[in-house]
């Protein structure tokens, strides 16, 4: 079934139920309690009345003035005897979910009105006044609790969205990162290794053999985290400082001399720690490869209680208007994230150092 139709339908039953229960309660209601049914007064005064909240959503206010000038006519007239307030109820709360001080006053002045006209003694007017006058207080706070909770929907609803949309920056930021740590470092490595292999392709022709191999091997690997990051982005390839390794035997094999440091308990080091401090050394790794001459890096870990230090240094020359990119953008991001302090320093040479809390909170986004 086409759900449309059926919402169209289902909302012209809900206009149409208040006007018939209307009708009914003002017609036939005042018999219940033995005053005579009359065609002319109480049940005609039930038709008009509901034929009025027909329109109520579009003219609020006017259905609401024009069903107490109705319902004060059929009372002077002596048609009809049943209340004041009640046979407006539908009316008033209508009205009060948007205009609440025009229903209020509506309200207020057509049981003046009511009560003047009944003509009876003060004892009399003062209880049924008190009556008519609790059942308007309860209609108006229904209509202020009905109206107050479709404000909370509204903010809970743009709540939800915003929180949508949080999700999904975040969403977006960690696969930008993610993207970025293996198509740099892979096309850095890469990149070297050719650069290698074009050198020495005359010269030494099984150099060059080998590095092609290393590149073709960087590159396999990278399509390889590539696949397994794009077919599932809830399973990226965890590395971890046991990963340093690898980062490392790339580096020997583009040429660079590695002294690699660590100290401590590295394999007890919590995952996203991990994670965080191999794209930290990944990250270095790149730059030194990209922009520095160097021949010598040295990297550093130190798993100690309470935090763990990471430290990536080479020997090459000072870096003459360095400003971040976004790598190094990303990793400050990630470092950040999990409550730690980034440090990255050019002057002599490229040296990053990253110092992170070993505890499982995250404070900002998760790597």
């Amino acid at each position: 079934m086409n759900p449309r139709p059926q919402s169209r339908w289902w909302a012209r039953l809900v206009d149409l139920a208040p006007a018939l229960l209307t009708t009914v309660a003002i017609g036939a209601g005042p018999a219940a309690t033995g005053a005579p049914l009359s065609w002319h007064g109480t049940f005609a005064l039930g038709v008009v009345l509901g034929g009025l909240l027909l329109v109520r959503g579009r003219r609020p206010v006017l259905v609401l003035v024009l069903s107490a000038v109705a319902l004060i006519g059929y009372q002077s007239a002596g048609l009809f005897e049943g209340g004041a307030v009640w046979p407006l109820s539908v009316a008033l709360f209508t009205t009060a979910l948007s205009r609440p001080f025009p229903a209020a006053a509506v309200g207020t002045l057509t049981l003046v009105c009511s009560l003047s006209l009944q003509g009876l003694d003060a004892s009399e007017t003062l209880a049924r006044g008190g009556v008519e006058l609790l059942w308007l207080a309860l209609v108006s706070a229904a209509a202020n609790s009905w109206r107050q909770y479709g404000r909370w929907r509204a903010e809970h609803r743009a709540r939800l969205l915003q929180l949508e949309q949080t999700r999904l920056v975040e969403q977006r930021l960690i696969i930008s990162r993610e993207v970025h740590d293996v198509v740099a470092h892979t096309l850095a490595v890469v990149g070297v290794h050719l650069n290698v292999a074009v050198e020495s392709l005359d010269d030494s022709p099984e150099e060059a053999r080998a590095a092609l191999r290393t590149a073709i091997a960087v590159r396999n690997q990278a399509m390889t985290d590539l696949k397994t990051f794009v077919g599932g982005l809830r399973d990226v390839p965890q590395h971890g400082l046991d990963s340093v390794a690898g980062l490392i035997a790339q580096v020997e094999a583009a040429g660079l001399e590695v002294r690699y440091d660590a100290e401590g308990d590295p394999d007890g080091v919590p995952a996203a720690q991990a994670l965080t401090a191999y794209r930290v050394v990944q990250e270095a790794v790149v730059n030194t490869l990209r922009h520095s001459d160097a021949g010598r890096l040295t990297i550093r870990v130190q798993a100690r209680p309470g935090t763990l230090a990471v430290t990536v240094a080479d020997d090459g020359r000072p870096a003459a208007g360095f400003t971040e990119g976004h790598g190094l953008t990303g990793m400050r991001e990630r470092v950040t994230a999990l409550g730690g302090t980034l440090h990255v320093d050019a002057a002599r040479g490229f040296s990053v150092r990253a110092v992170l809390p070993l505890t499982d909170h995250v404070t900002g986004l998760a790597p």
